[in-house]
């Protein structure tokens, strides 16, 4: 078929569906105006079949879903009691230990006036290498564990006062008695003070030899740390127990967040030990007397540094 007869014929197609307007005709028009018509005008054109895809369905928009945006941390850390804190109970009360661990902490700890206040009840206990565990020497003793706290508080501006009376010294059976005269006075002399802390060493009850705990804080071996929180389960009155509590759980978790094992299980006893004077009483054991002074201080710089946080 020569390229003249298909133009001709073209040609005649397309005069043929112009007329095509009505009734039967009209049908016939809508069915040659199909694709296969057009494929069969562009062959009696150009001699070539060519073929026409259809156009890809459009399917229904798929709403985009917006970016998912990052939860913002909490203001505060949070804590759980399965793998952060334990307890060891020496009294009858079993508190709500979760409850606690989320109860806000009224502590405003920044500022020029003195809001923690440093002590010791038994200022002469001492580490590895003194004799007999005891020593007057104020670097090698309790005294100079507070100095470690205070010095780190006071780095990130929280005032301190630190006593370094030796309230064991002569009489030990007076401990206790003689540091309550003093927290009662300072308090009395700085009613800023909203932390009260009784740093002590812990020991063995065994003649088999002394405690020694263990820890790592930055790559470093480190003594423990542990709580001692007072009741007033002996009948003692005590209506601050449940707020000392709360801020010896927070920190312990805390501490074992950022230095993992350093936290021996809270103590919570029947005694007072000074604790009812006020909220923010703790009584904190670092470290054991079979640990090196070195090692104590270390935990004692971790235990600043985690009351630094939680006063933020």
């Amino acid at each position: 078929m020569d390229r003249n007869f298909r133009l001709r014929l073209a040609i005649g197609i397309c005069a043929l569906l112009l007329c095509l307007q009505s009734g039967i005709f009209h049908t016939l028009a809508a069915a040659l105006s199909q694709k296969e018509v057009v494929s069969l005008l562009l062959f009696l054109q150009t001699g070539q079949m060519l073929h026409i895809s259809e156009p890809a369905p459009t399917s229904p928009e798929t709403p985009t879903e917006p970016p998912t945006q990052p939860t913002a941390p909490p203001d505060n850390p949070t804590f759980s009691t399965e793998d952060l804190v334990a307890v060891q109970y020496f009294c009858d009360y079993r508190p709500d230990l979760e409850a606690l661990l989320t109860t806000p902490l009224s502590f405003s700890l920044r500022g020029d006036a003195p809001s923690v206040l440093i002590l010791h009840s038994h200022a002469t206990e001492s580490y590895a290498g003194t004799e007999n565990y005891r020593s007057l020497d104020d670097r090698e003793n309790m005294i100079a564990i507070g100095a470690e706290i205070a010095r780190v508080l006071e780095a990130n501006g929280i005032a301190v006062i630190h006593d370094e009376n030796y309230h064991d010294h002569p009489d030990y059976d007076a401990s206790y008695s003689s540091a309550r005269s003093s927290i009662r006075n300072y308090l009395v002399q700085y009613p800023t003070i909203q932390m009260v802390l009784d740093i002590h060493r812990d020991a063995s009850d065994s003649t088999a030899g002394q405690l020694v705990t263990s820890a790592t804080v930055g790559g470093q071996e480190s003594a423990q740390l542990m709580m001692v929180v007072g009741t007033d389960s002996n009948g003692n009155h005590h209506p601050n127990w449940q707020k000392n509590l709360a801020l010896a759980l927070q920190l312990s978790a805390l501490l074992e967040q950022e230095n993992p094992g350093i936290s021996r299980p809270v103590s919570l006893r029947g005694e007072r030990f000074n604790m009812d004077l006020t909220s923010g009483s703790l009584l904190i054991e670092v470290g054991a007397a079979g640990n090196t002074l070195e090692e104590a201080r270390l935990a004692a710089n971790a235990l600043a540094q985690a009351i630094v946080t939680l006063s933020n």
